[in-house]
């Protein structure tokens, strides 16, 4: 019986989510290198390949295939082998794309002296080109302005405020702990308990850091008893490699539902202040109301979407 006849390329996969951009080694400070190719007659240069041009320069195989690709999957390596580099000769083995004289551009990158080791797992990794995350941010408008009532409103505003800080300054909006608010704003809680709770910022807002409160609910963030909940971090992450609208309506709906518990908390407070009760929560609570409402004011901030 005649060998099995092996494919003329190697197996290539795309990378989940967005690949890294073209020239990613080089914005992470990288030195272009032109790996030797086949050797041609008369050439004493050895072949190269990851292992040679790693003890080169003295950094770890692995370590050098990340720096380049954030992955070190063979199928997504050679993708990016064939596609970025432009390999077009084959291993022996032939599993692999191999560096080669005629490869165009045939460059890879090197990572410069302070670089720091790289320690993640390859389905950790996803990278957002700017284009990519416009495009994203779009489709969340897009999404929010189908949704009606109160709750539509607010995810409206809410989804208004993420596309006007931009990628990647989104990343960074927040809103505040809905159970650490609650244990914060309970009249059974001594100013004691709430002074240990602030401790991380010695009482000045906003708040952050970790409460000292815990759950078992929610996102990370949320169950560690974190002040402040970064959801587009997870918007974006949840979305890595694909938009699916449904699932991007109810995680929409869950950010909304969970600033909505911290907010009517507040609320409460202020209207068992209307009804004469508000002095027995004290002035800790009050400042901290009155600080969610001015954030509420500003339109750079995700508590706009509760202003009226």
């Amino acid at each position: 019986m005649a060998p099995p006849k092996r494919s003329p390329h190697p197996i290539e996969r795309p990378p989940k989510g967005m690949p890294v951009p073209r020239n990613w080694g080089l914005m992470q400070g990288g030195i272009p290198y032109r790996p030797h190719g086949p050797v041609r007659p008369g050439d004493t240069r050895p072949q190269e390949d990851w292992y040679t041009v790693a003890e080169k320069f003295s950094v770890g195989v692995k370590e050098l295939i990340y720096f380049n690709f954030m992955t070190d999957d063979p199928d997504v390596v050679n993708w990016y082998l064939s596609h970025y580099v432009g390999c077009v000769k084959v291993s022996p083995s032939g599993n692999n794309w191999m560096f080669s004289n005629s490869a165009n551009p045939g460059i890879i990158y090197i990572p410069p002296v302070d670089h720091d080791p790289i320690d993640f797992e390859a389905e950790d990794i996803c990278v957002w080109t700017p284009n990519d995350a416009k495009t994203f941010l779009m489709r969340l408008l897009a999404l929010a302005q189908g949704m009606k009532g109160y709750k539509g409103q607010r995810i409206k505003k809410l989804v208004q405020v993420i596309l006007n800080a931009g990628y990647p300054a989104c990343l960074d909006l927040w809103y505040y702990n809905d159970m650490v608010i609650s244990v914060y704003v309970d009249i059974k809680e001594g100013n004691a308990k709430r002074r240990e709770m602030i401790k991380a910022t010695r009482g000045a807002f906003p708040f952050s850091g970790e409460s000292g409160v815990y759950g078992q609910q929610g996102s990370e963030e949320r169950h560690r008893g974190m002040w402040q909940i970064h959801p587009v971090r997870s918007l974006f992450t949840e979305s890595c490699g694909a938009f699916n609208a449904q699932a991007m309506k109810d995680r929409l709906e869950s950010i909304d539902e969970e600033m909505y518990r911290g907010w009517h908390e507040l609320d409460m407070v202020s209207a068992k202040s209307s009804q004469g009760g508000g002095s027995a929560f004290g002035e800790m609570v009050w400042d901290f109301i009155n600080h969610v409402r001015l954030l509420s004011e500003d339109e750079k901030h995700l508590y706009w979407a509760f202003s009226q």
